[in-house]
């Protein structure tokens, strides 16, 4: 199993996915590889089941060393390794044999891709290849913007950086187990064409979709530097597409915007997330306590929450707010931004940021409903907790989240503060509502959303794989 920057060192709905489904296969025995961000020491949020061992990190942006090939095995520095990854990425429609023949490169003479990103004849080519990707005239896209000097070097760097990543050796198994269509795709497609071994991916949230949307909150990136990483994202995503076996989405909503990017539709097995059922729900507090619990994470659009919880409490000023979960890594400025704005609305008690958690079903058993205003969502685990332990939610409509909450919460558009605060103050002025809702939530949890069921059908796919069977 390939991760990027979730389990086991981050929470968060991904990892806690990834745990409880190799727990689930307690049979299968899983190597975790993880992609992570800097060299820096992390805490591992996860202790890894029996059947699972965790294998070193790729860390990207390090100054750590590079990876090292077997003795004797050199190569001429392939000036053409920065060209080739870019004429596989950065078009709107990429050269897939391009891109497989340099990361395997890569692989193949580790020693090499540093020497090689160092040679003027790399870089020369490499710019060489810029200019005709850029003057381009594709008919599916926009034109490209012109990339300025700080932005071609920036490229090449992150060019350098995903060809460590192809060049870092992973172990045989029998599946490639990829849970994000980005750089946890580089080094399971180079495995796959040395090796044959069969890729499954498995997506949460779409990579590239919510590539672009950060691009869109990036009010400081620069044209070139939105085009840049969207289009790797892109590129990445494509690949992973054209390289699985088998693509396992959430939900319905991510499967969509899967064949939309191309990817096969015979390929794709929708395979809804599960979690354990906790035995009957205890009553609400009738408290007015609302939980949110994620990642403090501009997906999680938490700044509008902030502004619910202040019309509410026009409403109703006994409502309290507690948001459970940590700063998304790299996200601390969102979470002090957030923190900033809690204070000038003079929100004080009526909205409390209340860091991690061990206990999620705890938490939300502490409050009379949940809330989610997220701008990107796939199929949330924080929606299946709330429906586990018998609370309502009030959610934006966004991936699977009308489907998972249809009959048993209520869903509004992303972004509408009045409709949201109306709903969560319905609910909080209707108990017997809020009941009525929180226990069909809990009935089809049982009926549809249990982790046995969703760790049966990933059990079957991946006998299905890996012994040769179509998918």
């Amino acid at each position: 199993m390939i991760t990027e920057g979730t389990y086991p060192y981050a929470i968060g709905g991904v990892s806690s996915w990834c745990d409880a489904v190799i727990g689930g296969l307690e049979d299968i025995g899983w190597e975790i590889l993880p992609i992570v961000a800097g060299a820096k020491r992390r805490r591992q949020h996860f202790e890894l089941p029996p059947n699972a061992r965790l294998l070193r990190p790729i860390e990207l942006w390090s100054h750590g060393p590079a990876p090292r090939g077997v003795p004797g095995r050199r190569a001429h520095p392939n000036a053409s390794i920065p060209a080739q990854l870019l004429r596989g990425l950065l078009p709107w429609h990429g050269d897939l044999d391009a891109l497989t023949a340099a990361l395997v490169q890569c692989r193949r003479f580790p020693d090499d891709v540093r020497r090689a990103f160092r040679t003027r004849d790399c870089w020369q080519a490499y710019l060489s290849a810029l200019q005709d990707i850029l003057e381009l005239d594709d008919e599916d896209s926009a034109p490209a913007p012109a990339y300025d000097a700080i932005e071609a070097a920036r490229l090449y760097q992150l060019l350098y950086w995903i060809a460590r990543t192809a060049a870092v050796p992973t172990p045989r198994c029998s599946l490639l187990h990829v849970t994000a269509a980005g750089w946890a795709t580089i080094p399971a497609l180079v495995h796959k064409a040395l090796e044959g071994t069969p890729m499954l991916l498995t997506e949460h949230g779409v990579y590239v979709r919510e590539a672009y949307l950060a691009s869109v909150r990036d009010t400081s990136a620069s044209r070139g530097e939105r085009h840049m990483s969207t289009r790797i994202a892109l590129g990445l995503t494509r690949a992973a597409y054209a390289t699985a076996d088998a693509i396992a989405p959430v939900t319905e909503a991510n499967a969509q915007w899967e064949r939309g990017l191309g990817a096969d539709p015979e390929k794709i097995r929708v395979i809804p997330n599960g979690i354990h059922p906790v035995g009957e729900p205890l009553a609400p507090p009738n408290a007015a306590r609302v939980i949110a619990l994620g990642r403090i994470d501009p997906l999680k659009d938490v700044q509008t929450m902030l502004l619910v919880a202040d019309e509410v409490a026009r409403r109703m000023p006994q409502a309290r707010f507690e948001y459970w979960g940590p700063p998304t890594p790299g996200e601390e400025l969102y979470a002090h931004a957030c923190e900033r704005m809690r204070l000038r609305l003079g929100l004080g008690e009526r909205f409390r940021f209340m860091g991690r958690t061990s206990d999620p079903h705890g938490v939300i058993r502490s409050g009379d409903l949940v809330l989610m205003t997220s701008i990107s969502e796939a199929m949330p685990m924080a929606l299946l907790e709330a429906m586990a332990q018998g609370r309502p939610a009030v959610a934006t409509s966004v991936g699977g989240v009308p489907g998972v909450l249809h009959g048993c919460g209520i869903v509004t558009a992303p972004g509408d503060v009045h409709r949201l605060a109306s709903a969560v103050t319905t609910l909080l002025r209707n108990p017997g509502l809020a009941a009525q809702l929180g226990r069909r939530g809990y009935e089809r949890l049982h009926q549809s959303y249990t982790l046995e069921r969703c760790a049966e059908a990933y059990g079957t796919l991946i006998d299905q794989l890996t012994c040769g069977a179509p998918a």
